[in-house]
């Protein structure tokens, strides 16, 4: 029987995740009392680190979906190993990339109109209308810089556009004919960084954690950042590490950081980051992997795969992502 006729009328025996659950550090266990055979599974749908754990125990795998957007943990884990020889899909959805932007466009407004400085005025039950509460800025006018273009940076250049922001981009290469973004005012590349950073009121990063994206905004790099700029992460947090961001916020490099990734989650309590004057934390929370989203994104992958097509979003080894 083909494989893809095997999958459906099997259900492609997919191992239950519910036997599986979490001890305190975070790691999966198996409640042995609920045994799963896993040595007839074809497709499996699971968190990366889950998967890393059942690898020995797959014989028949032919593809694996999962749960989660960023791939690092898989590409890190695979450095200096044979890679699989079945495709490893990542998460995506356009509601993810749609929530991703809502993020991004929420928190520039929220940052623009100083609704927190409100809110503290409001305590105080204190009626005030000058300074930064009344003096604002349009998106029309200001200039928001988009570090990686993908799925998510189109969808975060289409929800800037529609509100007339001027739109930049910085790639690691030029886009193929055919992949530009309509809502890009302006593409810039590798050796092009220090130019880019100087045109942008907000810099905003969704590139996700590869060797060449580590620490690239780290050292003095901020320092060619225009005058009063704003940083907003919402790609990886070690883009730029804990003692190089408070360099730039406390040397006036930058006029505030916006952040929602971290080189280490959950966020340690001693970490400058929670107290500091300039900079707002989420806990990683832009753009959650919701249950809904996974199950789409797996249905139209599933829906391939039984067609005997490509399936999508297959993590590249060599890129890492």
């Amino acid at each position: 029987m083909h494989s893809a006729d095997a999958a459906i009328s099997s259900h492609v025996q997919m191992p239950q995740i519910s036997p599986y659950h979490r001890n305190a550090d975070g790691r999966f266990l198996k409640n042995v009392e609920e045994e799963v055979d896993l040595q007839e599974a074809q497709v499996l749908l699971a968190d990366f680190d889950l998967l890393l754990q059942v690898t020995d125990r797959l014989p028949q795998l032919q593809w694996v979906q999962g749960t989660w957007a960023g791939v690092e943990y898989m590409v890190d884990h695979y450095k200096d190993k044979p890679k699989p020889s079945y495709p490893v899909t990542r998460m995506t959805s356009e509601h993810f990339s749609q929530l991703m932007a809502e993020y991004i466009v929420g928190w520039i407004i929220f940052h623009e109109r100083s609704w927190l400085a409100s809110l503290q005025y409001q305590r105080k039950s204190e009626w005030v209308q000058k300074d930064i509460i009344i003096n604002y800025r349009s998106l029309c006018e200001m200039t928001v810089g988009i570090l990686g273009m993908g799925k998510i940076g189109k969808e975060v250049a289409k929800s800037l556009k529609a509100f007339s922001t001027r739109v930049q981009a910085f790639t690691r290469t030029a886009p193929s004919e055919g992949d530009e973004c309509n809502s890009v005012d302006k593409y810039w590349h590798t050796g092009e960084l220090p130019l880019f950073l100087q045109e942008c009121d907000y810099i905003v990063n969704i590139m996700p954690s590869t060797p060449a994206t580590r620490g690239m905004l780290g050292s003095d790099t901020l320092e060619k950042a225009k005058k009063d700029a704003v940083f907003i992460n919402v790609g990886r947090g070690d883009v730029i590490s804990e003692e190089d961001l408070v360099k730039a916020l406390d040397s006036g490099w930058i006029s505030a950081a916006i952040l929602d990734v971290f080189s280490k989650e959950p966020l340690p309590k001693e970490s400058l980051l929670w107290q500091h004057p300039k900079v707002m934390v989420t806990p990683h929370t832009s753009c959650p992997s919701r249950a809904e989203d996974v199950s789409s994104a797996f249905v139209d992958n599933f829906t391939r795969y039984t067609q005997g097509l490509p399936v999508l979003n297959i993590i590249d080894w060599n890129t890492g992502y």
